[in-house]
C-alpha cells in the first residue's frame, strides 16, 4: 500500500510535528518531493539538514518552482510531497551538467536502472542544459521505464534555480528518483492538445536545433509580424502560448523556442532541418478537457494510492479555472501533488519527449482499490475559458464540411451545386430571419412537401410547439459562429414522425453571417437501437426493473436532492430466503417465474416516491425518498413480509418464501451511495444470520463486524504459512473401562495480536471464502501424521477424529486428498475417523452417499457430528455406511432424571446398536452425566469431565501419563 501526505513547510517546528503525527520516521522507503518556489540556496540549505536529520531513511528529490500543488490546490508557498511505499524502493541521483546531455541520460539510466525499476522521476533545473537530448539518452537504452517531470525554469540568468536531493545542490543539473518494485503498479499519461492557426512555413537554413530562416526570413521577423512585438518581448517565456507545429512522420509535436540569438535566429527545444515545415500551434481548450476528463474516468474505474501532476506554467496563467478544477478532480481520488514547470516530460509516440502547454501525469499503487462511483466530471469554464473555446472554433472554422458550405466563397458554384443537390443527406439554407431560401433534393424526398411549399417559410411552422425554444437558441448560437449538433423529431407531410440529427453552420460573407446551413440525418434506427442499449445496460431483462448499476445511479441522484433539501431517505436490501432450494426443486424456469410474480408483489406494497430494483438473483433493492423514517420504513417492510409470506403456485402446489430485509438510512448510515448500499447489505447479512424472515436495521457495531470479517479474512489466508494454526487434542474414551479409544483433532488459531481466535469465528469465514478447503486438507494431514507417531511409541491402540466441513467433502478431490493424508502418514485407514455435519446430505444426497461408500471401502470410519440438530432424514442412516454416532452437547448436559433429553439419549443409543454403530456423548462435564450415559447404553464419551482440548504438547503429557498407569496396572 501507498501513502501520500503533503505539507506547506514554514520551520523545523512544524516539519517535525507533521512527522510525528504521521511517523513518517518509521518508513525506511519514503520518496519526499520539496517545490520550493523562489527560495534562496541558505533555505534549500537548511531544509536538506532538517530532512536528514529528522527522516535519516527518507530521499530527497526537489526544486524551484514558479506555482506548487498541495492537496490539489495551487499555492505559492513551500510544499513538502512525502510518499510512504510499503515495498518499493527509493534511490535518488544529482547530476551537474560536465558532460553531453545525452551522454548524462546515459549515465543515468546505466546508475539507477535495476531489474524491478518502474519510474524515474526528473527535474531539470533550467530550459538550457539539452533536455530533450538528455531524455533521449535515457530512452535510447531501453523504453521500459517510465520518465515524467518537468523543468524549473526557462533561463537560468532570470532568476538563480536550483535542483537537489538530501546531499547535492545544483544551479545547473538534473535530479532524479528511481522507483522500484516488480509490483508496482504505474499508470502515466501526458495531455498536451494543439491546433494549427496561420500559415505554414518551410525551414530554409538551420543547424541542430538552431532556427536561422524561414521563409528565407529570419524567425524573429516572422514572429513579430504574425504573433507582434510583445510576443517576441517575452521569448522564450511566450513560445509556450505559440509554439512552432513540427511535422515528423505525419504527426505534428509542439517545438518550442528556448532562447533569442542577437542575429534573430531561434534556439528550439528540438532538433530541425532545412526542408522542415512548421506553422503556429495554440492550445485547444476543448480537446484539453476532453482527454482530462477521459483520464480521469478511467481513474475512477481503477483508482490509484497517490499520483503527482506536473503541469505547464502556461495552463495557470491562461486556463485556471480549467487548471483548478483538474487538480480538485485529481485530488479526491488521491491526495495529488506536483508543481508548474517550464517543459514538461511525458510519453508521446512510445518516446519521451519534452513537452509543452501539458499535464504530464504519474499515477502509483502497489495495491487494488474499490472503484469511484459517485464522482462526476463536469468542468465549468470561467468566461475567459470560454474565450479561448471561442477561439479554438473560430480557428476550426476550415473544418471540410463548412469549407464545402461555404463553398460560394471557396469553390465554384458547380462542385457547391453538386455536393448540394447530391448529397444523400437533407440539405437547406435560411435567411437570418429563420426562412428557407434554399432545398436539395433530399430534402424534398425525406419530407414530402414540394419546394413552393417550404421556400419562403419559417422553419419553425414545420416543427413540434414544444421544440420551437430549443431550436431558437441553436439557431442563434450558429449565428454567432458556433456550429451547433441536436437531435429533433420531424413529422412529414403525411405525419410520420422520424428522428433527425441536425447540424446548423454559419454562412460567412466578408467575414459577417448572412444565413444558416442546416444538414440533416435521420437517425430513427440508430435512436431506438441506443434505447435498446440502455435498456439492456440498464434494466433487468425478466423484471424490467433497474439492475444494479442503474439502482445506483438513482441513490446518487436523490442523495444529491436530499442533501439540498435536508431530508432523509432509504435503501433496502431484500433476499429470499432459501431460494436456492425453490430452483433445485422446480428448475429455474420457474423460479423466474416467482421472481416476476415477487417483483410485482414488492412494487404492489410501495408507496409514492419509492423505486424497486433487481440487485442480483433473488436479491431487490428499495430506495425510499419520501416521508422517510423508522416508522413508515418498519410500515412498509411489514407490508412487504406479509405480502411475500402468502402462497405462491405453481403447476397446482403451493409454495412459501419468506424475506430478509437490510435497511440503511440517509445520511446516518452513509452519505454516499457506495458506504449507504454496503451498509444496507450488511443488515440484510444480520438479517439472514438470525434465521430469516426479519427486517434489521444497520448500526455502526455491524460496520465494525464487518470490517474485522474483512481483516481476519486477510489474516487467515496467511495463517497456515506463518505457523499461526494448531490441532489441539480431545480424549475419547470408552465408559465403560474409561479407557482412552481415541481424541479429535480440534483446529485452533493463535493470533500474534488478537490472540487465541474461537473456532466459532473463524470456521465460519474460511467457509464462507473457500479457505476452508486448504486449512481442511492441513488439519487431515497433520492429525495423520501426529497419530502415527503416537501409535509407533505408545502401546496403547486409539483412532483420531477429524471435523471435516460440507464444502470440503463436497471438494472433487476429497477422497484423493484422505487417500494422499494416510499415504503421507503412513497410517492404517481403520484409525482415521472422519467426522461429517448432518447438512451434507442437504447437498447432493446421491453424490455424498457415494462418497461416504467410497471411503468406508477405503477403511475409514465414518461418524455424524451433533447428531439430532440437523435435518437429516433417519430413512437415510441405515443406506449410510456409517460406524459412529455423536449425540450433541446440548442433549448431554441438559439431562436429568426428568428431562425430555434422557429419552432423546436413550432413543440415539439403541438406534445406534440397532444399526450396529458406537454412539458418543459429546461435552460431558460431571460424573453423574457419565453414569447417566453408561445406564442408557452409551459407548464412548469425550467432555471436560475427562479432558479439555490440549495442545500437543499437553497431550503427549497426557498419553505418558496414562501409558505410565497402564504400566503400573499391569
Amino acid at each position: 500500500m501507498i501513502k501520500s501526505f503533503q505539507l506547506i513547510y514554514h520551520d523545523e517546528h512544524s516539519l517535525s510535528e507533521f512527522i510525528n503525527k504521521h511517523d513518517l520516521d518509521q518508513h525506511p522507503h519514503l520518496l519526499i518531493q520539496a517545490f520550493v518556489g523562489d527560495s534562496p540556496i541558505a533555505v534549500i540549505e537548511e531544509l536538506q539538514s532538517q530532512i536528514n536529520r529528522l527522516l535519516p531513511y527518507g530521499t530527497l528529490i526537489g526544486c524551484s518552482s514558479n506555482g506548487q500543488v498541495n492537496d490539489g490546490r495551487i499555492v505559492t508557498e513551500v510544499v513538502l510531497s512525502f510518499t510512504v511505499f510499503e515495498k518499493t524502493k527509493v534511490d535518488s541521483l544529482l547530476q551537474e551538467k560536465t558532460d553531453s546531455s545525452k551522454q548524462l541520460g546515459k549515465r543515468l539510466y546505466e546508475e539507477m536502472r535495476k531489474p524491478d525499476t518502474k519510474v524515474f522521476i526528473v527535474f531539470s533545473s533550467h530550459l538550457q542544459l539539452g533536455v530533450q537530448e538528455f531524455l533521449e539518452g535515457v530512452s535510447e537504452e531501453g523504453n521500459e521505464i517510465v520518465i515524467v517531470g518537468g523543468v524549473s525554469s526557462d533561463l537560468p540568468n532570470k532568476r538563480p534555480t536550483y535542483v537537489f536531493t538530501n546531499h547535492g545542490i545544483s544551479p545547473d543539473g538534473f535530479v532524479t528518483a528511481s522507483l522500484s518494485h516488480e509490483e508496482l503498479l504505474v499508470r502515466s499519461n501526458a495531455i498536451e492538445e494543439w491546433q494549427e492557426v496561420g500559415p505554414t512555413f518551410n525551414i530554409t537554413k538551420a543547424k541542430g536545433n538552431i532556427l536561422e530562416e524561414m521563409n528565407d526570413v529570419k524567425p524573429i521577423r516572422i514572429l513579430e509580424t504574425y504573433l507582434g512585438k510583445r510576443f517576441v518581448k517575452d521569448l522564450p517565456d511566450s513560445s509556450i502560448e505559440f509554439p512552432f507545429l513540427l511535422q515528423e512522420l505525419k504527426k505534428k509535436m509542439a517545438v518550442y523556442i528556448i532562447n533569442v540569438l542577437p542575429n534573430g535566429s531561434v534556439e528550439l527545444s528540438h532538433e530541425v532541418r532545412v526542408g522542415d515545415k512548421v506553422s503556429f500551434g495554440f492550445v485547444s481548450v476543448e480537446d484539453l478537457i476532453y482527454s482530462t476528463t477521459k483520464l480521469l474516468s478511467q481513474l475512477k474505474r481503477h483508482p490509484v494510492e497517490a499520483h503527482f501532476v506536473y503541469h505547464c506554467v502556461a495552463r495557470r496563467r491562461y486556463i485556471r479555472d480549467v487548471t483548478d478544477q483538474e487538480l480538485t478532480y485529481f485530488n479526491r481520488i488521491s491526495p495529488v501533488s506536483g508543481f508548474f514547470t517550464y517543459g514538461e516530460f511525458g510519453q508521446r509516440d512510445d518516446k519521451v519527449k519534452l513537452l509543452a502547454h501539458s499535464l504530464t501525469y504519474l499515477g502509483l499503487s502497489e495495491g487494488v482499490r474499490e472503484p469511484i462511483r459517485n464522482m462526476k466530471v463536469d468542468f465549468q469554464l470561467t468566461p475567459d475559458s470560454d474565450v479561448m473555446m471561442s477561439l479554438t472554433h473560430l480557428i476550426n472554422t476550415a473544418e471540410k464540411d463548412i469549407k464545402e458550405l461555404t463553398q460560394n466563397i471557396q469553390i465554384s458554384e458547380e462542385y457547391y451545386r453538386s455536393l448540394f443537390d447530391n448529397n444523400t443527406d437533407f440539405v437547406y439554407s435560411t435567411d437570418l430571419s429563420g426562412r428557407f431560401n434554399s432545398l436539395n433534393p433530399s430534402f424534398i424526398k425525406t419530407f414530402g412537401y414540394t419546394k413552393e411549399e417550404i421556400l419562403g417559410k419559417s422553419a419553425l411552422q414545420f416543427i413540434r410547439e414544444e421544440d420551437v425554444g430549443r431550436v431558437r437558441r441553436h439557431f442563434y448560437r450558429a449565428m454567432d459562429g458556433r456550429e451547433q449538433y441536436y437531435d429533433l423529431p420531424i413529422a412529414s407531410k403525411n405525419g410520420e414522425v422520424n428522428f433527425f440529427q441536425i447540424k446548423n453552420i454559419p454562412i460567412t460573407v466578408d467575414g459577417k453571417c448572412v444565413g444558416i446551413f442546416g444538414i440533416g440525418r435521420n437517425v430513427t434506427k440508430e435512436r431506438q437501437f441506443e434505447k435498446k442499449i440502455t435498456q439492456l445496460a440498464y434494466f433487468d431483462g425478466e423484471t424490467d426493473l433497474p439492475n444494479k448499476m442503474k439502482f445506483r445511479e438513482l441513490v446518487d441522484e436523490h442523495i444529491e436532492r436530499a442533501n439540498k433539501k435536508k431530508r432523509e431517505m432509504a435503501v433496502l436490501f431484500l433476499d429470499m430466503d432459501r431460494f436456492k432450494i425453490i430452483n433445485d426443486t422446480l428448475g429455474h424456469w420457474a423460479g423466474d417465474l416467482i421472481i416476476k410474480e415477487l417483483a410485482l408483489r414488492i412494487q404492489g406494497t410501495l408507496p409514492k416516491g419509492a423505486y424497486l430494483g433487481r440487485f442480483s438473483g433473488d436479491t431487490f433493492t428499495v430506495l425510499l425518498t419520501k416521508d422517510v423514517n423508522e416508522s413508515s420504513i418498519s410500515a412498509i417492510t411489514e407490508d412487504i413480509l406479509k405480502t411475500i409470506q402468502a402462497p405462491f403456485t405453481y403447476k397446482g402446489k403451493e409454495f412459501y418464501i419468506s424475506v430478509s430485509i437490510g435497511v440503511g438510512i440517509f445520511p446516518r448510515d452513509g452519505e454516499e451511495s457506495t458506504d449507504l448500499l454496503r451498509n444496507a447489505d450488511s443488515a440484510l447479512t444480520w438479517a439472514k444470520s438470525k434465521g430469516g424472515n426479519n427486517t434489521v436495521y444497520f448500526s455502526k457495531g455491524m460496520k465494525e463486524e464487518n470490517t474485522r470479517k474483512v481483516e481476519m479474512e486477510a489474516h487467515l489466508r496467511k495463517a497456515i504459512e506463518r505457523e499461526e494454526l494448531f490441532v489441539a487434542f480431545q480424549p475419547i474414551i470408552d465408559i465403560s473401562n474409561q479407557s482412552l479409544i481415541g481424541c479429535e483433532s480440534l483446529l485452533r488459531w493463535q493470533h500474534p495480536l488478537w490472540g487465541l481466535i474461537s473456532p466459532a469465528e473463524f470456521i465460519p469465514l474460511a467457509e464462507e471464502t473457500g479457505l476452508i478447503y486448504d486449512i481442511g486438507k492441513w488439519v487431515l494431514v497433520e492429525s495423520c501424521l501426529q497419530l502415527k507417531k503416537w501409535l509407533d511409541q505408545q502401546n496403547a491402540k486409539f483412532y483420531i477424529s477429524v471435523n471435516v466441513s460440507a464444502q470440503q467433502f463436497q471438494h472433487p478431490t476429497f477422497h484423493c486428498d484422505v487417500k494422499e493424508a494416510l499415504l503421507l502418514s503412513g497410517l492404517q485407514p481403520e484409525y482415521l475417523c472422519l467426522e461429517l455435519t448432518e447438512t451434507i446430505m442437504l447437498h447432493d444426497a446421491a453424490h455424498t452417499i457415494e462418497v461416504m461408500r467410497s471411503l468406508a471401502e477405503l477403511g475409514v470410519k465414518l461418524a455424524i457430528d451433533d447428531f439430532g440438530t440437523g435435518y437429516s432424514s433417519l430413512s437415510y442412516l441405515k443406506h449410510l455406511p456409517l460406524h459412529i454416532l455423536k449425540i450433541d452437547r446440548s442433549f448431554v448436559q441438559n439431562m436429568s432424571d426428568h428431562t425430555p433429553d434422557v429419552a432423546i439419549v436413550q432413543s440415539i443409543a439403541t438406534m445406534g446398536k440397532g444399526l450396529n454403530m458406537k454412539v458418543v456423548a459429546e461435552g460431558v462435564e460431571t460424573m453423574e452425566q457419565l453414569e447417566l450415559l453408561d445406564q442408557l447404553g452409551c459407548d464412548y464419551a469425550q467432555g471436560y469431565l475427562i479432558e479439555r482440548p490440549m495442545t500437543l504438547d499437553n497431550m503427549n503429557t497426557y498419553l505418558k501419563n496414562l501409558h505410565l498407569v497402564t504400566s503400573q496396572d499391569s
